[in-house]
């Protein structure tokens, strides 16, 4: 599939119940959670798309209950797709459902207005399980991040870094991702709409924050981060 292209199917409703709309770019996958979706009692799929071209449009008339959505790995751009959601639909509950690391991304997510994080690694059962919970109107977190966000939220504790990456701004996230994934200044600026002297900017930030001291040596750095699976 072109990645670029929007893709949208509808599906027909065997029993009424839940409406969810899935966002990930691999077609492949989302066959399969729409599959394993439409098993169970009382869900549904109701569209599908590959990105966030023509969600924003087509979300209305959707009436869907649940957004489950993979965050972009062209342009990063999932925290925002978050944001723009809500905004339209303000009662739309999301579940980010990520091959991304929870310990990154989490925190990110739940500001930007999702109701929770699952990654793609977990069972069937855990995938099903965190639907249904924000479903329920609940949040869906691992043990171990809703914890440190419990105690922080309670303002008993905070979220330490474990790494230079989780203390990036989301912006900052965003190019280095591009940056791992190849592309140059020019197309990491028209990728996110900005200027080539902005995102010149940028990349300094990346080198302070991360502790390198040339392009090189950044550009190392993030393609090394991608390929380890953004883990750190």
């Amino acid at each position: 599939m072109n990645s670029t292209t929007q893709t949208q199917e509808h599906r027909p409703e065997t029993h009424s119940g839940h409406r969810l709309v899935l966002i990930d770019e691999l077609s492949l996958y989302r066959r399969g959670v729409a599959e394993l979706v439409c098993r169970q009692p009382g869900l549904t799929i109701c569209g599908e798309f590959a990105d966030r071209n023509g969600i924003l449009g087509a979300v209305d008339s959707l009436q869907a209950d649940l957004v489950v959505m993979e965050l972009s790995a062209r342009d990063g751009a999932g925290v925002d797709l978050i944001k723009d959601l809500r905004l339209r639909q303000v009662r739309l509950r999301i579940l980010v459902l990520s091959q991304y690391p929870e310990s990154i991304h989490a925190e990110r997510v739940l500001q930007a207005g999702a109701s929770g994080f699952v990654s793609k690694f977990e069972n069937d059962a855990t995938i099903l399980g965190a639907i249904r919970c924000v479903l329920e109107g609940r949040t869906y977190f691992s043990a171990q991040v809703s914890a440190q966000l419990a105690l922080r939220y309670l303002g008993v504790g905070v979220m330490e870094p474990t790494s230079p990456i989780q203390g990036l701004t989301n912006r900052e996230l965003q190019v280095f991702r591009l940056i791992g994934s190849g592309k140059p200044t020019r197309a990491i600026a028209v990728a996110l709409g900005l200027s080539v002297k902005t995102i010149e900017t940028y990349l300094e930030h990346l080198k302070r924050k991360l502790g390198v001291s040339s392009g090189v040596a950044l550009t190392h750095r993030a393609v090394q981060w991608m390929e380890r699976g953004m883990a750190e």
